[in-house]
Order: structure tokens, then sequence, then C-alpha cells
């Protein structure tokens, strides 16, 4: 048996890959063939959807041919995930599985240059939805401002376990992603959001923020006692290919 084990180990460390990004379309480059805004994505007062040689005027895009502009005239201008999804009767917003280890929100973000933020913020904001999609908790980071002078930046935050409060159930079961510009309604500046991703380390079994032996071993246990938490291809059965999964999944580099 511990040979075995070992073998499954070793071949899934060979085969460990990037944390899969859990967010439809963050790169803005699948169009809806009905609106012709960006599928999954929907937008608040003056955002807008660019695309490389639209005529609006300048752009700045970091991959592809698509970004998100949040300019000013309004107080409030973004986007978000927490659209209907017709063909799957569902929202768009990702997945989130409870407790289920630290997720984290990524993105890029420029200013072109003498467009600064002034009298406005930007950021990026998780809204924490229940099943009836009621909002659990919100967490947000709103620190940009100025310009880049037109450069990309990477931008992105964490939330960890312990920042979801465990006593308000029903429990979130799907994450709202918002890039969003706030200030005053005569702030000014521009700012483009590209290349969004979402994930969740699901394998941080005893959500401590950590992949060590000690969520292989919590794993474990719950294998073994049929516990439906270790159900992770979701086929309803706990039994080996759950066991592969998670160990396929626990020897990724989690974000």
């Amino acid at each position: 048996m511990t040979r075995s084990i070992l073998t499954v180990l070793a071949l899934a460390a060979a085969t460990a890959s990037a944390q899969q990004n859990l967010l439809f379309n963050g790169d803005f480059e699948t169009i809806d063939g009905f609106t012709g805004e960006p599928a999954g994505w929907g937008l608040f007062n003056s955002a807008r959807f660019r695309e490389d040689g639209d005529g609006l005027g300048e752009i700045l895009i970091r991959s592809g041919t698509h970004s998100l502009e949040l300019a000013s005239g309004a107080d409030f201008v973004g986007a978000t995930t927490n659209v209907w999804n017709p063909d799957e009767l569902e929202y768009y917003d990702p997945k989130y599985t409870w407790r289920g280890g630290p997720c984290k929100i990524t993105g890029y973000y420029a200013i072109p240059a003498g467009q600064p933020l002034d009298g406005a913020v930007s950021g990026l904001k998780l809204e924490f939805r229940r099943e009836n999609s009621s909002v659990y908790l919100g967490v947000e980071d709103l620190s940009i401002e100025g310009d880049t002078n037109g450069e990309w930046v990477e931008f992105g935050f964490t939330v960890g376990c312990d920042q979801l409060p465990p006593d308000w159930p029903p429990f979130p079961i799907a994450v709202s992603i918002l890039p969003i510009r706030f200030g005053a309604s005569g702030s000014t500046g521009t700012i483009f959001w590209d290349d969004l991703h979402f994930t969740q380390c699901i394998a941080d079994m005893n959500c401590d923020d950590l992949i060590n032996t000690q969520d292989f071993i919590a794993y474990l246990n719950l294998w073994v006692a049929q516990d439906p938490r270790a159900d992770f291809n979701g086929d309803g059965i706990v039994n080996t290919q759950d066991f592969l999964v998670y160990l396929n999944i626990w020897a990724q580099p989690c974000p």
C-alpha cells in the first residue's frame, strides 16, 4: 500500500500544473452575440467594453484585442460577474467551496499617461454569495490611485478562511468578481482592466493557508470515513478516483 501511494504521489507531482482560473472570460475576449458586451459580465454606468481599433479614443490592452475601461462620469463605475447564464441556469460567478482553502483574485490594470485618477480610487471587490445569490460577505481593496503612465501593473489579494465568519448560515457557494472605480461624480481619470484570474486553493483541507502533510492526512481521514466532502470529482461516490483527483490538486502549487 505504501509503495502504491508513493507511486501515485510521484505521478501527481510530475503532472502538477498551475491553479485553474475559475473565472469565465477574465480576459474579456469572448463576446456576447446578443449584447455585444463581454460574455459573463454586466457593466455599470460609464464602464465600456473596448476593442482594439474601435475608434472610441485611447485604449490600453494587455493581451488579445479587448479590455475593460472604467472612466469618469459617475461616482461608481464597474463590472460584475453576477450575470445570469441561461445556458447553465446559474450565474457566471465562480464557484466557491466553503472553508475549502483561501481564494485569490488577481488582475492587471493600467492608467493612461495624462489621465490619472483624481478624486477617485479603483480596485477589485469579491462578493461571497449564498445559493439564493444574496451577499454573505464583501471583501475589497480600493487602493489604486494616481497613474501608471500607461504601463500594466499586477494587482490582487487573498481571502483566507478566517476572514469569512462561520456564524451566518447558509454559507456562500459562489463569488462575484467586481473591478470597480469609485469617487465623486466630478472626479477624473480612466483605468483599464485586463486578464483577471480567480482561484481557490482547495488543497488546503485544514484551511491554515499552508499546503503540507497535514492537509493530506485531513483529506485521507475524510476519504476513509466515506465523508461526502471527500467526493472531489463530484460524482456522488467516494472512491479511488476522488483520491487521485485530490492528490493531483495537492501536488499543484497554490496561488
